[in-house]
C-alpha cells in the first residue's frame, strides 16, 4: 500500500437532483493523494468538502468517474472493513450503545482498531466510555469521533471538520495526537476544516474546493511561497496583476500577487501569507 497513491480520482462527480435543477455537488475532480501524507481540505460552505469525505468512505453512491483507495474501488469498500475510518458524521448504527459498547465492537470489526488508545483519547477529552454518544454536548460528540477516528488506525482516516465545538485545549491536544499517531504510525488522512491556519501545520499539502470543482491541489509550502502581499503605492499596484482584490489606504495600498510578478528592486514592502488568507482568494485564480 505505501508505494501506491492513498487516494486516486478522474472525473468524479456528483449531482444531486432537486426540483426544476440539478446540483452539481462535485465536478470532475482529478486528483492523486500520495500515501503516509496529511492533506487539508478546504472551502467556502457548501464547497463540496463534505461530499467528497463521504464519496471517499464508500458513503455516497451518487457519484460517477472513477476512485480508489489504496487501488481498492470504492464499490469495493465494504469488503475491506477497516481500511477508511470518516469522523464527522454523526453515529448511524449507534443506537443506544454506549461508548465502551462501540469500541468493542470497532475492536472485533476493524483489524487496525486500538481499543487500549480510544479510551485514552476519550480519557483525555473527559469523556467517560460509559456514555451514550449521542447524549454528549456537541463538543464531546465531535471529540469521540476523533478518538475513536485515531485510535481506528485505518490506512484512509477522514475527518470533517473536528474541530467543531471544541474548546481551545481540546484543539491543542487532538493536534498533538495526529501528530503523535503520524509518527508512530504514518497514514493518510484527509482533514476538512474552517479553522485553517490553526491546523495548518499538520498539512502537507492542500485541496481547494470551490462550488465542486478543484481549484488548487499543491503542496502547502511551495503555495505559500508562489504567493506574497505587496504594499506599494496604487499605480505600482494596479500594474501588476493580481489576484483578488486591491486593498486601499490613502494613496497606498496592498494586494496578493504572485511572487514570480514582483518585479525586481521592487519599491515596497512584501509580507508571506497564511494558508486561511490564501485560500480564501484562490478560487479566483482558477477564473481569470
Amino acid at each position: 500500500m505505501a508505494d501506491s497513491p492513498a487516494i486516486a480520482l478522474t472525473g468524479l462527480s456528483v449531482t444531486y437532483r432537486s426540483p426544476g435543477r440539478d446540483v452539481a455537488a462535485l465536478a470532475d475532480l482529478h486528483a492523486i493523494i500520495p500515501a503516509a501524507s496529511i492533506v487539508g481540505l478546504v472551502g467556502r460552505n457548501g464547497a463540496g468538502k463534505t461530499t467528497l469525505l463521504r464519496v471517499l468512505a464508500g458513503r455516497e453512491p451518487r457519484f460517477t468517474g472513477d476512485a480508489h483507495v489504496h487501488r481498492v474501488p470504492l464499490a469495493d469498500l465494504g469488503r475491506t472493513p477497516g481500511l477508511v475510518h470518516l469522523a464527522g458524521a454523526g453515529w448511524p448504527g449507534a443506537g443506544d450503545r454506549t461508548l465502551a459498547s462501540l469500541i468493542a465492537g470497532l475492536g472485533r470489526a476493524r483489524p487496525h482498531f486500538d481499543r487500549t488508545r480510544a479510551l485514552a483519547l476519550l480519557e483525555g477529552f473527559g469523556i467517560h466510555p460509559s456514555a451514550h454518544p449521542r447524549r454528549l454536548s456537541a463538543g464531546k460528540q465531535t471529540a469521540a469521533q476523533a478518538s475513536l477516528a485515531l485510535a481506528s488506525r485505518a490506512p484512509l482516516t477522514l475527518l470533517d471538520e473536528p474541530q467543531t465545538g471544541l474548546d481551545a485545549p481540546s484543539r491543542d491536544l487532538l493536534t498533538r495526537a495526529i501528530i503523535e499517531e503520524q509518527a508512530l504510525r504514518p497514514r493518510t488522512w484527509v482533514i476538512s476544516t474552517h479553522l485553517i491556519d490553526e491546523t495548518a501545520p499538520l498539512f502537507e499539502r492542500v485541496l481547494v474546493l470551490d462550488a465542486g470543482r478543484l481549484v488548487t491541489d499543491a503542496d502547502v509550502d511551495e503555495l505559500l511561497t508562489r504567493w506574497v502581499r505587496v504594499e506599494a503605492d496604487l499605480a505600482t499596484l494596479e500594474a501588476l496583476p493580481r489576484l483578488g482584490e486591491l486593498e486601499r489606504l490613502g494613496g497606498r495600498g496592498s494586494a496578493i500577487v504572485a511572487a514570480s510578478d514582483v518585479p525586481a528592486g521592487f519599491a515596497g514592502r512584501t509580507h508571506p501569507l497564511t494558508l486561511q488568507a490564501l485560500a480564501g482568494v484562490l478560487p479566483l485564480a482558477s477564473k481569470e
